[in-house]
């Protein structure tokens, strides 16, 4: 929330860097409402999340005072139903109304701002090809004014976050390119800004792709413009005054830029993991005045836990819980919780790291954060399914055990029941009965060894009868290969063999591995190979990918795999030679 109001305030701050008591021209900036009547608006937008109703009231009173167009006025009663309300269909209805009458007046600019809030509430909504729509629409109008290169460099932004989300990788770093060529050859604050923005951006991109390489060199890259703003701020032009006139707030901004980029950078050396780099990027970080902010300790608690300093780590997480004892609503508390479900899930407490995403989810949904929603959702997920199948295991664990112990028991019983028998039954025996039981056992050994000799005598004719089968079959099937051509069929397969020779596929299979010793595929494939290079000899003219599909093969791909399994060569070489000894023989 807190970041999506300093975005669409972020122009009104751009409008006092601009604007002057009068209206300005076209050719010189923006036509916008004087100064005083900015003061106003600012104060309508102070109500807009307290009592967006109020702010309603208060921007109607500037209409109905004519210190605003009606158009400009339904344009930030847009932002208050966007921000206050969190209406995000209302809102965009007057943003399309307003687009649809293009009644803008004197106020030529206010299409180009009503195109970002309408790219922002879809993006917010995950209707990215809608954003492409509107930014592409505010692009266009932007498109050529020396004015609003940071304008048109945010909605070009927007376009890659959208591209970016749709699966277009390549587009969007496309898009970012041409954004950031068109701001760092300006040097207002506005573009200043939009360009570290836009930076951040493409770092993230790199960063899904694992080019950590470029995430360090990005990140480099912000912090040399920050340091030289810091060192020499007279070269951006257009500074709130509060830079103006106190270096502090200049050292303030570039300390907080530092610090972010240092956690970055950590991060990205701790996913090469690269330990050195890592600790000395937070050794760095640990020195700027900002990473006493339990904010910032917080998005670099991952950085602190990996480079074993478990001191700090517990600072920052005893500071980020004080922090969000009095205010839990802020996309730093998502990225806490998300880490202690990490912490909880490695030490496969799941139950705990669930109640730590069910929280992050509960937050990221009420502050609109729903890509978050749907990463965090996707996790629960996850986690739930292996809850399952832990149970699950446990379960069968149990069920196996008690199998196994049935078992045993009945084994142990079974062992005892024949030991009583046997015990009671040799008692009650007399020597007679042991003699007469010896002579039984002998004639059982007698017949044992009979019936043994019988039973080696039928398999061995058994193996002679499937032997001379086997041939018979196998004479069957290369018959009806050559004769019937089958193998020029593209779906020949063990089932059409067999039916065509009128046999099981399991009789079919085993006869051909036992004659020749390969598989059925093998075989099929060295009679197509052989029609193959006949078919070559025959037409040396032919053209290989006509003679492979006339040859029963289906894909290309495979041919060439077989023909240089065969032939050792791929066939295009194999042609080459043919040719080449045809030529000598010519000669």
């Amino acid at each position: 929330m807190t970041k999506r109001l300093l975005f669409l305030l972020l122009p009104l701050i751009g409008l006092f860097c601009q604007c002057k008591d009068e209206h300005p021209t076209p050719e010189g900036g923006k036509d916008y409402p004087s100064r005083e009547t900015f003061t106003l608006i600012d104060n309508c937008m102070n109500y807009m999340n307290s009592d967006p109703q109020k702010a309603h009231v208060m921007l109607d009173s500037l209409r109905d005072a004519k210190l605003m167009t009606p158009q400009r006025c339904d344009y930030f009663h847009a932002i208050v139903t966007y921000s206050g309300e969190e209406d995000l269909d209302s809102a965009l209805v007057i943003c399309n109304r307003l687009l649809d009458k293009g009644e803008f007046g004197d106020d030529a600019y206010l299409e180009e701002e009503i195109c970002v809030l309408a790219s922002d509430i879809t993006s917010s909504s995950l209707r990215h090809v809608e954003t492409l729509k509107y930014a592409n629409r505010g692009i266009a109008i932007c498109h050529g004014h020396e004015s609003m290169h940071s304008d048109e460099a945010t909605l070009m932004g927007r376009i890659g976050t959208a591209q970016q989300e749709l699966g277009k990788t390549a587009e969007a770093r496309e898009t970012y390119a041409n954004a950031y060529n068109l701001l760092k050859q300006n040097n207002s604050f506005a573009d200043f800004i939009a360009l570290i923005s836009l930076q951040r951006k493409q770092a993230s991109l790199y960063n899904e792709a694992k080019d950590y390489d470029k995430v360090i060199d990005i990140c480099q890259d912000i912090l040399s413009q920050v340091e030289r703003f810091d060192k020499d701020p007279s070269f951006i032009e257009q500074r709130p005054e509060t830079m103006q006139k106190s270096s502090t707030a200049t050292h303030e901004f570039a300390d907080f830029y530092q610090c972010q980029m240092y956690g970055k950078i950590a991060r990205a050396y701790r996913l090469k993991n690269n330990p050195d780099s890592v600790k000395a990027y937070i050794e760095k970080w640990s020195h700027t005045q900002a990473s006493s902010s339990p904010i910032n300790k917080v998005s670099v608690l991952r950085e602190l836990l990996f480079a074993g300093k478990k001191a700090e780590f517990n600072d920052a997480r005893q500071a980020a819980e004080q922090l969000y004892q009095e205010d839990s609503l802020n996309t730093e508390y998502v990225e806490y919780l998300t880490l202690m479900a990490e912490e909880a899930a490695k030490s496969n407490d799941i139950k705990a790291s669930n109640a730590y995403l069910k929280r992050a989810v509960a937050i990221s949904d009420s502050i609109r954060q729903h890509n978050t929603v749907r990463e965090l959702s996707e996790q629960l997920a996850l986690h739930k399914v292996q809850e399952h199948q832990l149970a699950h295991q446990d379960a069968e664990h149990q069920l196996k055990r008690q199998h196994l112990t049935i078992i045993l028991l009945s084994v142990l019983l079974g062992i005892t029941l024949i030991a009583g028998i046997i015990i009671v039954t040799l008692m009650r025996r007399n020597r007679k009965e042991l003699q007469i039981i010896e002579m039984t056992q002998q004639d059982l050994s007698e017949s044992k060894e009979e019936i043994r000799e019988l039973v080696q005598q039928l398999e061995e004719t058994k193996a002679e009868k499937v032997v001379v089968n086997i041939k018979t079959l196998y004479e069957r099937i290369e018959s009806a290969m050559a004769e019937e051509k089958l193998y020029l069929n593209p779906d020949l397969d063990l089932p059409t063999l067999a039916t065509a020779v009128n046999s099981s596929r399991s009789m079919i299979s085993l006869c051909i591995n036992n004659v020749t010793g390969k598989t059925v595929r093998q075989w099929i494939a060295e009679y197509r190979l052989a029609q193959f290079v006949k078919m070559m000899k025959e037409n040396p003219d032919e053209l290989i990918d006509v003679l492979v599909m006339r040859c029963g093969y289906k894909e290309q791909s495979t041919f060439r795999r077989q023909f240089k399994s065969v032939y050792g060569v791929t066939a295009g070489e194999y042609k080459k030679q043919l040719t080449s000894q045809l030529s000598m023989n010519n000669e």
